[in-house]
This record gives structure tokens, C-alpha cells and sequence, in this order.
């Protein structure tokens, strides 16, 4: 054991030292011990049929395509990275079927930008022309798809073949916030990620470096850096890996050092290097190592000073050093903030609880200060009258609406340590989506943590009765556990015995189509709604082909509102469904049969999943219910945060498949 002890303190202490070196010159050299031990980590993400993905996963075309331009900005062919006789091109060629059929805007630019780099065709690889069928996804204005993001992608991508783009770049100009971010989608908040992009995207267009649109840009990323010296991807989130490599590689595109990016004594660069873990690995935020292969391939190209499109032989000068840049007004970054363990309330009292993980908690006094680090978490509380004891929450804890006036605490997958500190909770209710990373980090600075994981209704009404018993609030949550059992029943009596339940597909996303499978809550409350989900075959939430959506043909289609988490001035997908000329084939849009779901009550495991199964019934059964069916015409919803918990819900797939 202490040999092991000492084996682990020596590899830290080298990874610390050889970042100290990293750190002292920008970018960082191919042969720099930091990026050899990164190359290292991403070869052994290599899969067996030659492509990448997380430990315990499948090879993705996603992680794979991020791994070889990583590959290539050190210096490395990725066609030789073999593994069990497959290299990295024959995984591209396998899939090939399967990205065509599956693959949204940006899944196309990014192969695109994958075979430039390991120098394939894009016009002609495996009788594909990738080209064309981007440029054929891109809008007489110049937007390509429907979003900013998927315009950025775009025109990376097609600069990178020789493509013209000044009308992409033009539009992409004109979604500029006036804050000088760039959103993800036109109408949404900036935030760092997509700006640092819309950078990379602005210099492969040759927009000049003067450009007022890039200025604007490079001038509201120096307002969100933040304390540590890194960047966060929106709201209260945490720095991370991610956001810092999509800024740096902005900052180089525009012609900027990031050395000189600095927040005190450390530099975004400085934060980006600190994060990596002594196997070469880079971890997502300070205390969460979450995505690592994918981290990592983000991480290497950034460390090299290598914006996108990445090629063999690209290589860019770099302006001295620019100031340190300042917060701007209104910003602020959370201080860190030393372990507390509040005393809870005066009283003898002492509950065990096992939560959803098989931990079992032991909760002394009653809790006055609780953190819920989930919105289904957050509903709960509402649901058991314990609104006045919330001193945090995330954000998008939106409901009830006085919620989103809690004190927030970071995003989901990206909760800020320091901000949970500094409410001195004397409960945090976490979830699955906060990472087991987060959580153990709690628990090793004194505080109180229970997980929630519900997987179904029944979890749900457990869950209830579990945060009933850990607050002292069980007469509340017994009362509310039979109401909603007595709402499900009502429902449930009516439908269990129909010998005619019509098909139903349940849409979260649209480019590309994703939608909910067997082993969600989706699937459940279309069953107890009295429908058989259209793609019960599949695993959770998953893609589904274009044809393959046209070929099951739904006799309804539920579709979650505003950007699939109930956010957005309109309902994007079903705006897809309703215009997308190729959708009128389907049987549920020529009857009308295409609905909006509010995405927060049919995606959350709280009590509203019991409002989400009476609509979905009573829309399928009206005469059981003695309803009409709702219009099919959708109301406007106030802007916010969007791909973000879009992001959010996709992350918690691979999380669910991970840990089941």
C-alpha cells in the first residue's frame, strides 16, 4: 500500500512539474512531455475496431473524429494508430452508412474536418461526397441548419476544402449579441464556448483580425474568464477543460496569445494544463473527471495553438502576450471557499436514509440549509413545503418560478464546488448528472450528500418519501405520495385493459433525430397513456435515421417544447416537423398528430411526471378522458439557457449507460 502511496505521489508531483515547464512558453511543443502523455491516454482509448471512445463505451464517430485531428495537431498520422488490425480509417469507413443515415449538420462538418486532416477526400470517400451534402444543408441567407452553432461547424468545415463562405460568415456575423458573444442558437444568451467557435469560424472565412465582429468577440471573453483563470460554458457553471480549449483556440485564431489571457497569476492557459491528471487524461472541471478521451482531444490541439480545421503541415504565428484582461462589470467569479460543516438545527434528532446509490446517510438535526443540485430535486422540495430551507440550487432549476431565484450553484454536470461551499448546507440532494465526482468531493469536505436517481414513476414516489424522511417532512410527503398514486391510477384503470393502443414516438432533438427508447420515462408514460412507443426496440435515448423515423411512422408524435428542455422563443423541433418537407410522409403530421410536451414535466423525475402522463393520455384518449385533443399550434416561450440542457439530457444518456 505504500508503495502504491508513493507511485501515485511521484507521478502527481512529475504531471505538476512538467505542466510548470508547460506553462512557461505558448503554445506548448508536440514533444512536450504533457502532450506526449496525452497521446499516450488517447491511444488507449482506441477501440478494438479502430476507433475511440470512453472507458466502457463503444467506439463513437464523435470521439474519434476529435482524436484524430488531436492526433494530427501533434505530429502523429492516426492512420497508423492500429488496434487489433483496424486503424483509424477503416473505423471511419465502417461507419460511414451509419453517419450518412444518423448524422446531424455537425456530425457532417466533422467528418469533413477529420478527413482533411488525415489528408482523405471529403468529395469522394467511400463513394460519399460529404461536401456536397453540407453545402446542400446550407440556406440562401447563408445559415447552415437551423442554429449558430451548426452555421460555425459549417463553416469551418467547408473553409477547410476550399468552400466559399462569405454569406455563412456574414450571417454568422449578424447573430452577434450585443454583449459581443456569440449564442448557440439565434435569440439565446452568449456564452464562452460558442464565441471562442464562432472565432475559429470568422478566421477560416478570412475575416479580418480588425473586424469589429471579432473584436467584440475577444472583448467579451476577457469578461467571462474568471477567478482561476479559466472559462465557464454559461450562467453559474464552473470552469472547465472544455470551455477553456474552445476559448483558447479562439484567442489563436483571432491572432491572439492566450498566455497572456490572465486572471492574477494564472493564465487560461495555466488553468487548461493544471487540469490534466497524472496519466495524461484531462479532467473536466477541477474536481470532476468526466469525458476524459473526449477532454483530452479537445485539450491537445489547444495546448498546440492549433484552432480548426486542423491539417498536417498548419502551423500559425502568435502576437506577444496581450494584457491581463479584466472582469467585466457585473461578473463575478466565485471565491473559494474552505470546508464547513454548519450544526444543523438544535434538536436530537437522527435519521439513516439509503439513497438511490445504496449509500446509506446519516442525517443529524433537522436540515434548515439544503442545496438541491438537480430541478427534479428542486420540485420535490417545492412539492413538500421545504421552499424557504433552499439556499441553492442549479441553473435551471426553474419551477416552481419563485425557484429560479435561488441562489445558483452552477450548472448540472458543472457544479461549482466553492458556491456549494459558501451556502453552508447542511443537506445537498445531488443526482446522477452531477458526476459521482462532485459528490465524493463533497462528502470529503463534511457535508451531508444524498443522491437521487429515480428511474421510473414508483422511483419517483420513493424519492418523495425519501427527502419526507431525510427532512423531517414525512406527513407532507406521505399526503402528496397518495395523491399522485391516486392521479396514475385514474389514469392507468382506463387504458391498462385497451386492445388498441396506437404507435407513439417521443422527439427530443431533431439534427440529429434522437428520441426516447425503452428504460426512460418517456417510454413509461407512453405505455401507461395507453400507446406503444414507436421505438421501444432501442436503448434509451438513441439516434434513429432519417428513413428509419419515415419507415416506423408514428401515429402520434409527441415532441418536447422549446429546444428540448423546455427552453427557446419557439419550438424548434416541432417547427422541424411541421416544415421539413420530407416529414409529410408521415401519417401524425398529415392528421395533425404532432404535439408539444412541455420538456421540464415528460424529462424530470419529479411529481410533474404524473401532469406529463395525464396530457400524453389525454391526448391519445380523449374520449376516455372526455377531452379534446390540444392544438397542435404551439405558444411562444421566454428565451434562456438551450442547448446547454439539451446538452445536459444527452450527457445523463452516456452517464445511465455507464453506471447501469
Amino acid at each position: 500500500m505504500e508503495k502504491t502511496t508513493m507511485k501515485h505521489a511521484i507521478s502527481t508531483l512529475l504531471i505538476l512539474l512538467l505542466c510548470v515547464a508547460s506553462c512557461g512558453a505558448y503554445p506548448l511543443d508536440p514533444g512536450d512531455p504533457a502532450i506526449r502523455a496525452s497521446l499516450d491516454y488517447l491511444r488507449d482509448c482506441q477501440k478494438n475496431d479502430g476507433g475511440f471512445g470512453e472507458a466502457g463505451r463503444e467506439s463513437s464517430p464523435g470521439t474519434s473524429s476529435w482524436a484524430i485531428m488531436a492526433a494530427v495537431a501533434a505530429g502523429e498520422d492516426p492512420r497508423g494508430w492500429v488496434k487489433d488490425g483496424n486503424s483509424t480509417v477503416d473505423y471511419l469507413r465502417s461507419m460511414n452508412d451509419d453517419i450518412l443515415a444518423k448524422g446531424g449538420t455537425v456530425d457532417i462538418a466533422r467528418t469533413i474536418l477529420t478527413l482533411v486532416a488525415i489528408e482523405e477526400d471529403p468529395r469522394a470517400f467511400c463513394g460519399t461526397d460529404y461536401v456536397a451534402e453540407l453545402k446542400s444543408r446550407v440556406k440562401p441567407g447563408g445559415q447552415a441548419g437551423d442554429h449558430v452553432f451548426t452555421t460555425i461547424w459549417t463553416i469551418i468545415a467547408l473553409a477547410s476544402v476550399g468552400e466559399e463562405t462569405d454569406a455563412s460568415a456574414a450571417w454568422l456575423a449578424s447573430q452577434q449579441n450585443a454583449d459581443g458573444g456569440f449564442p448557440w442558437t439565434p435569440g439565446a444568451e452568449s456564452d464562452p464556448d460558442d464565441t471562442g467557435a464562432a472565432l475559429e469560424a470568422l478566421a477560416a472565412a478570412s475575416v479580418s483580425r480588425d473586424a469589429a465582429v471579432v473584436q467584440g468577440a475577444l472583448a467579451y471573453l476577457k469578461g467571462e474568464q474568471l477567478e482561476d483563470g479559466g472559462f465557464h460554458y454559461g450562467g453559474t457553471s464552473a470552469s472547465n477543460s472544455a470551455s477553456d480549449a474552445w476559448v483558447i483556440q479562439g484567442i489563436v485564431a483571432a491572432g491572439g496569445n492566450p498566455a497572456g489571457w490572465r486572471a492574477g497569476e494564472t493564465s487560461v492557459v495555466d488553468h487548461l494544463v493544471g487540469l490534466q491528471n497524472p496519466d495524461g487524461s484531462f479532467r473536466h472541471t477541477a474536481y470532476v473527471t468526466d469525458n476524459p478521451c473526449g477532454m483530452t482531444a479537445s485539450a491537445v490541439p489547444a495546448l498546440l495553438g492549433k484552432p480548426y480545421p486542423v491539417t498536417p503541415s498548419e502551423t500559425l504565428s502568435l502576437s506577444p502576450a496581450t494584457p491581463a484582461p479584466r472582469v467585466a462589470a457585473g461578473h463575478t467569479a466565485p471565491a473559494a471557499t474552505p470546508a464547513r460543516t454548519p450544526a444543523p438545527a438544535a434538536t436530537g434528532r437522527s435519521v439513516t436514509v439509503t439513497d438511490d446509490f445504496g449509500e446509506t446517510v446519516t442525517i443529524r438535526g433537522i436540515p434548515q440549509r439544503i442545496v438541491s443540485l438537480a430541478p427534479s430535486n428542486t420540485e420535490i422540495l417545492y412539492a413538500l413545503g421545504l421552499e424557504d430551507r433552499i439556499v441553492g440550487a442549479t441553473d435551471y432549476c426553474n419551477y416552481p418560478p419563485e425557484a429560479a431565484g435561488k441562489p445558483k450553484v452552477g450548472g448540472f454536470s458543472t457544479i461549482s464546488i466553492e458556491r456549494v461551499l459558501a451556502a453552508e448546507p447542511d443537506l445537498v440532494f445531488a443526482a446522477i448528472g452531477n458526476t459521482e465526482d462532485v459528490v465524493n468531493r463533497l462528502r470529503s469536505l463534511g457535508m451531508t450528500v444524498v443522491s437521487l436517481n429515480p428511474g421510473t414513476s414508483d422511483d419517483v414516489l420513493q424519492d418523495i418519501e425519501l427527502v419526507g424522511a431525510a427532512t423531517e417532512q414525512e406527513e407532507q410527503a406521505a399526503a402528496c405520495v397518495k395523491e399522485l398514486r391516486a392521479r396514475i391510477q385514474a389514469v392507468t384503470g382506463k387504458t391498462e385493459n385497451l386492445t388498441e393502443k396506437p404507435s407513439v414516438a417521443h422527439v427530443i432533438w431533431y439534427d440529429p433525430i434522437w428520441v426516447s427508447g425503452r428504460g426512460t420515462f418517456q417510454d413509461e408514460v407512453i405505455g401507461m397513456a395507453g400507446g406503444t412507443n414507436a421505438f421501444g426496440s432501442v436503448e434509451e435515448w438513441s439516434i434513429i435515421g432519417l428513413e428509419e423515423f419515415l419507415t416506423s411512422d408514428p401515429e402520434y408524435i409527441f415532441v418536447s417544447s422549446g429546444t428540448g428542455m423546455g427552453e427557446g422563443g419557439y419550438d424548434i423541433i416541432y417547427n422541424y416537423f411541421m416544415n421539413e418537407p420530407r416529414m409529410q410522409r408521415l401519417k401524425a403530421v398529415r392528421d395533425g398528430h404532432v404535439y408539444v410536451v412541455d420538456a421540464d414535466i415528460i424529462s424530470r423525475g419529479g411529481p410533474r411526471i404524473v401532469d406529463a402522463l395525464e396530457e400524453v393520455a389525454a391526448t391519445l384518449h380523449p374520449d376516455l378522458f372526455g377531452t379534446s385533443a390540444q392544438k397542435t399550434t404551439p405558444a411562444a416561450r421566454s428565451p434562456g439557457f438551450g442547448v446547454i440542457p439539451l446538452a445536459c439530457a444527452l450527457l445523463a444518456v452516456f452517464l445511465l449507460r455507464v453506471k447501469r
